[in-house]
């Protein structure tokens, strides 16, 4: 059993050691196949001062200069192993590839296995688009710096994963426990390695998120993505946006500002001669793709890369699907526009409209469900309007009118598909929560509804998401085909679509047990559930697909982490891949987790409430640390999360049109559904902030 001896200055060892006649060597059908070496690290010493900690200095001076990210898992192994009281053992799995070729995304291993359920901490070793020879090691020979350098990442694995395996005894295990090589072999079957050189691609990207880093925007994730890729970012973007403004000068190869008139009127004009100009300043910079996630902007952005012979989807089909009175005249649905009460009553007196209260009224184009409202009588319609026009974009086609159609009551989920080369790779449905519009207000939820204020009882801002959705198997596969057949009838053929639809006359809907309000039968008689949302009133009881929003892009509101977590897809990565041409590595990465998703998880959205008399100064401090520092015993089973606004910071109150969130957290179960959205409920209840 090779093994090595790191020391300090004090003499106090480390012993590093693997066993020679165990290796796992994983040949999965169309992945990777990879050597997985485990790694024991134990304490020569029975009693060791751990202050100053004991870092990778030693290991350095032996065996030459490591990645960053190898040299920080290296001192954790080594901190844990030298402060652990008995028996001190740490086990780490290093992950080398046996395959030659390109990495298709650097991070891969870290972004696959960071939320397993026996993963302490993951690190990924591999630059941007680096080579790996594809050499088995010799573990007879090799030294534990041959180990690091030819392994794309490593995982700490946590104690009580392999506790049972060790006993009290300082060996090495015999194996680890099957259910974590089930799990590893699960995440990690994707073909990750490239035979086909991979060259780094250059993409203009035309606008950034509405809110920073730290208000949670998009960029971030798209950023993030790009680095690990190798790809070179090029933003047009505004001249006094926070992306100029700030200390993100790393996060671009170069800032092209556009002026003010082109953003109050965009055109593919203006892109043209941005990135001409660009190619003209920088001879010898291939740019491989233009793209945007704003739908205001999809539309001259296609035009400008069919100009520029980048590649694209039919313009036709962003001008469809991003005009939401469009999108329902495409699919023959009663769709309306008006301009004021009396064309709205008009509309529901007229027999052949097929239209009546409720109704929703909406902008035509718009995001994140704001503006929209549910009209249940004649009295609303006029506020409905107002609300409508303070949140969406004016456009000349339809000027100051809104969109009036009908409410479908069925329960609403989001559906995520990605398209390469018109073939659907990979697709999720997940449940959007009743909104305060959804809740009826009949005898068995008066309780209920009456914990809402007017405002809430009517809009369809986002609560709970729920990963993966619990309709009926059917009901499922129908929106699938419904979704896909729509996205393809479009004329969409490459690209990450998020679109938001209900089923109506489901055979679930919301009920509530007196607790806890989840998808169940839906019930036809009295019985001891409350029904939340009732059933739809129609001549046919068959299950039927109802879209609602077609948006070309990856999910908003925090809900594009979320599958990486359940599913291991990054939407933002393909996303960009597909803009720079890169289909292949699109492909490859649009593989989830070979079991499907891996927990039952809830992403509990806070949005601000309070009071229009207040001035809207948000007066607290994290929500999220000061949620953990009264339960510490949510941290277990919270992934992602944050707090998204500042103390001092001013914001809108949803009447004016447009939504604020106060925090966001990913509530996870991997035992039940009905535990996580119990443990969901008390994290939403035990959330505290102040809006003065």
């Amino acid at each position: 059993m090779p093994s090595t001896t790191i020391g300090d200055a004090r003499e106090i060892g480390i012993e590093c050691k693997w066993a020679a006649s165990r290796t796992t060597i994983l040949r999965p059908n169309g992945g990777t196949p990879l050597q997985a070496i485990d790694v024991l690290f134990s304490a020569v010493s029975a009693s060791l001062d751990t202050s100053p900690p004991l870092e990778a200095s030693a290991f350095k001076q032996r065996g030459g200069s490591l990645q960053p990210e190898a040299s920080d898992f290296l001192d954790e192994c080594l901190r844990i192993a030298a402060g652990t009281p008995n028996p001190g053992i740490v086990i780490a799995r290093f992950v080398v590839p046996l395959q030659s070729g390109t990495i298709v995304r650097s991070d891969i291993v870290s972004y696959r296995l960071r939320d397993s359920f026996w993963v302490k901490k993951v690190a990924s070793f591999a630059s941007p688009l680096q080579t790996f020879p594809g050499s088995l090691l010799s573990l007879e020979t090799v030294s534990l710096t041959d180990i690091i350098r030819a392994s794309a990442g490593a995982v700490l694995v946590k104690p009580g994963a392999i506790q049972h395996q060790l006993g009290s005894s300082t060996g090495f295990p015999a194996s680890l426990p099957s259910e974590v090589e089930s799990d590893f072999k699960d995440k990690i079957s994707i073909p990750w390695i490239s035979a086909e050189p991979v060259p780094r691609k250059r993409l203009v990207l035309v606008g950034s998120s509405n809110q920073d880093p730290e208000g949670g925007g998009w960029t971030q994730f798209a950023r993030g993505a790009a680095v690990a890729l190798g790809i070179d970012l090029v933003f047009i973007d505004r001249e006094d946006g926070w992306l100029a403004k700030g200390n993100f000068g790393s996060w671009y190869e170069t800032l092209l500002p556009a002026p003010p008139s082109w953003w109050a009127e965009p055109s593919a004009d203006g892109l043209v001669k941005l990135v001409e100009d660009y190619n003209a300043k920088n001879n010898g910079k291939k740019v491989d793709g233009i793209a945007t996630f704003i739908e205001a902007l999809q539309v001259p952005v296609s035009v400008a890369a069919t100009r520029l012979g980048l590649p694209h989807e039919l313009t036709s089909a962003f001008e469809r699907a991003t005009n939401k009175y469009k999108l329902g005249l495409f699919q023959n649905r009663p769709a309306f526009l008006a301009s004021e009460v009396e064309d709205v009553m008009s509309l529901v007196r007229s027999p052949q409209n097929q239209l009546g209260f409720p109704l929703i009224v909406k902008p035509c184009f718009g995001l994140n469900s704001e503006g929209v409202t549910r009209v249940n009588e004649e009295s609303e319609v006029e506020e409905a309007i107002e609300t409508a026009r303070k949140s969406g974009r004016s456009k000349t086609d339809v000027g100051d009118k809104v969109l009036v159609e009908r409410y479908c009551d069925g329960p609403e989920v989001d559906v995520n598909m990605i398209f390469v080369n018109g073939e659907v790779l990979f697709s999720e449905i997940c449940d959007d929560f009743p909104k305060g519009a959804d809740v009826s207000m009949g005898t068995n939820t008066r309780e209920l509804a009456s914990r809402l204020t007017p405002d809430q009882r009517r809009n369809f801002q986002e609560t709970n998401m729920v990963f993966p959705s619990a309709l009926p198997d059917d009901e499922l596969l129908a929106l699938t085909n419904a979704v896909r057949d729509t996205l393809q009838g479009l004329g969409f053929r490459n690209g990450v679509m998020h679109v938001e639809a209900r089923i109506a006359q489901s055979k679930r809907s919301y009920q509530s047990d007196g607790a806890i309000i989840d998808l169940r039968p839906r019930q036809r008689s009295s019985s001891t559930t409350q029904d939340v949302v009732g059933a739809v009133k129609s001549e046919s009881d068959t299950p039927a697909p109802w879209i609602i929003e077609v948006n070309p892009r990856p999910p908003g509101l925090f809900a594009s982490q979320t599958p990486g977590s359940v599913y291991g897809i990054d939407y933002w990565g393909i996303s960009l891949l597909l803009a720079a041409g890169d289909k292949a590595r699109a492909a490859a990465l649009s593989q989830p987790f070979t079991n499907g998703a891996q927990s039952h998880t809830v992403l509990v959205m806070i949005r601000a409430e309070f009071d229009p008399a207040c001035e809207g100064i948000f007066d607290s401090d994290d929500v999220c640390a000061e949620l953990l520092m009264r339960h510490p015993e949510l941290k277990e089973h919270l992934g992602r999360y944050g707090c998204l606004l500042k103390r001092g910071q001013k914001i809108p109150h949803p009447s004016q049109g447009k939504n604020t969130f106060v925090a966001y957290m990913n509530v996870f179960s991997r035992t039940s559904r009905q535990e996580a959205l119990h443990i969901a409920e008390k994290v939403r209840q035990e959330v505290r902030y102040e809006i003065r």
